[in-house]
């Protein structure tokens, strides 16, 4: 990778896991923060909700927020209704049917465990519609000695709340972040990260082979596990290779992961 890509160098952290399944879902984090925490902010759901389970499993004294205005039951009923049109002209198995049946009732049960809070309302800044919601009111929802972990995955609208998420920097103790598509957003993407480095350090980076990686070596789409600086100082002491074995996994389990290294 590039030099000037030096900025991305995790701290090395001995308390590393793996939450969430080994592919796409799947985050790497600090896993005393995990179990000394009492809120877990979650911006975006997506098909996948093992890190939330993984985290419950960790901390049973967890409360799970979480925010995606995107998801409903809709497409898991549509699916339920395309397999059994198949099904009834003999082109797919009950299995299939009964599979996606599954996956509806998956998620349901998820939404109504008593950890989970669900608002299907989009993260943004600043407020334009009813749906809209900024990291003002995420934090007005929580009790003044909240200790949190952030975890994001917005599809790009992530640089639009930096700045709203470094006001709560003291209650937070651990950001994940996806940021993506790197070849459009690779100069708001360093002047975040500026801004964040103020007050936390990288402890994991990871490449998404769902995409590719630019010519100087940055990947397209960057997980990024960020601890707050009051618990562990930068000592100069790096992680310079990547992806770590038995950590990391590719996102996409049919292509190879995407491989990087630091310049000394």
């Amino acid at each position: 990778m590039d030099k000037k890509y030096n900025i991305l160098k995790p701290i090395r952290n001995k308390n590393l896991i793996r939450l969430g399944r080994k592919a796409d879902g799947g985050y790497v984090v600090d896993k005393e923060i995990v179990h000394n925490t009492n809120f877990l902010i979650t911006f975006g759901l997506g098909p996948d909700w093992s890190f939330e389970l993984d985290y419950i499993k960790h901390n049973p004294n967890i409360k799970i927020f979480m925010y995606d205005y995107t998801v409903s039951s809709f497409p898991y009923v549509k699916e339920i209704w395309k397999y059994l049109r198949r099904f009834l002209t003999f082109r797919a198995k009950l299995k299939d049917v009964l599979d996606r049946v599954t996956y509806l009732k998956n998620y349901l049960n998820f939404l109504k465990l008593k950890e989970v809070n669900f608002y299907p309302e989009k993260i943004t800044f600043p407020i334009k519609e009813k749906i809209d919601t900024d990291i003002d009111k995420v934090f007005s929802r929580l009790p003044v000695d909240a200790k949190v972990v952030l975890k994001s995955d917005i599809e790009g609208s992530e640089f639009d709340v930096i700045d709203g998420i470094l006001k709560y920097h003291s209650k937070i103790k651990m950001i994940i972040f996806e940021f993506h598509w790197m070849n459009k957003n690779e100069k708001i993407f360093l002047e975040s990260l500026s801004k964040l480095k103020n007050k936390f350090n990288i402890i994991h980076i990871h490449g998404n082979n769902h995409c590719e990686k630019l010519p100087s070596g940055l990947p397209i789409a960057l997980e990024m596990t960020l601890l707050n600086k009051d618990i562990q100082k930068d000592v100069g002491e790096y992680v310079k290779n990547f992806p770590i074995q038995d950590l990391d996994y590719p996102n996409n389990p049919y292509k190879e992961d995407l491989v990087f290294s630091f310049p000394d």
